[in-house]
């Protein structure tokens, strides 16, 4: 099993992560904290040390971006690209009121028909392979079946899915069931993220799911 170290706004930025991985060695890949791109086409400061060189990194590291335009995607899609990268991380999972109230994050999740037009015009140009963070739905699992239909039109590197819906945050328990119906369905390899905060968890995890290949784990890693 891979394990993956989820992007934490706030936290884990690129001083964290060159100190946790030299000082606690064991994760495979690290995601930034998410990057949102705007039609001023440059980076800011602190973006552009969030994404330095790759062939500096002592640690595998993917960018996370963060919009709901496909032509900024693709731009920084390919600034990702030109500095090393081999992969950029789709965030349709945030669920921050202030990122939802745009569009963005799992506020991509309340309009299928506009999320499948974003996949398509990203997927038919990307210079990158493109994995994916996601939801349940905005409002109820039972919008799921659906978002499944429209990941399953596009060649998803990984499906990174946190079993709740963006009403939900981080409070209650995860929906396992859905998690089921979602390793039933998906075309993409699937890596599981959610209440994963202890080793004993982890195994437990690992015997249930054999079939699961990564787990991304956030809050139970720091």
């Amino acid at each position: 099993m891979r394990y993956y170290f989820a992007p934490l706004e706030g936290i884990t930025d690129s001083i964290f992560r060159r100190l946790h991985s030299k000082y606690f060695p064991g994760i495979d890949r690290y995601y930034t904290p998410f990057l949102s791109p705007t039609v001023h086409r440059g980076l800011t400061a602190r973006e552009a040390r969030e994404i330095p060189r790759a062939d500096s990194l002592t640690y595998e590291a993917v960018p996370q971006l963060l919009t709901k335009v496909p032509e900024d995607f693709l731009w920084l899609a390919g600034v990702c690209a030109d500095l090393g990268y081999k992969e950029v991380n789709l965030n349709t999972g945030c669920p921050s009121g202030t990122v939802t109230a745009k569009g963005k994050g799992s506020g991509m999740l309340r309009d299928p028909d506009a999320l499948d037009a974003f996949l398509d015009a990203i997927f038919r140009e990307a210079p990158l392979p493109i994995s994916v963070k996601t939801r349940l739905g905005f409002e109820s699992a039972e919008e799921f079946p659906r978002l499944m239909e429209i990941f399953n039109r596009y060649p998803i590197k990984e499906l990174t899915v946190h079993p709740r819906v963006r009403k939900d945050f981080y409070n209650g328990s995860v929906d396992m069931d859905a998690f089921r119906y979602c390793l039933e369905v998906s075309k993409a390899p699937v890596c599981y993220n959610g209440n994963l905060t202890s080793v004993s968890q982890i195994e437990a995890f690992r015997k249930e799911f054999p079939q699961v290949p990564s787990v991304m784990i956030g809050r139970g890693l720091v």
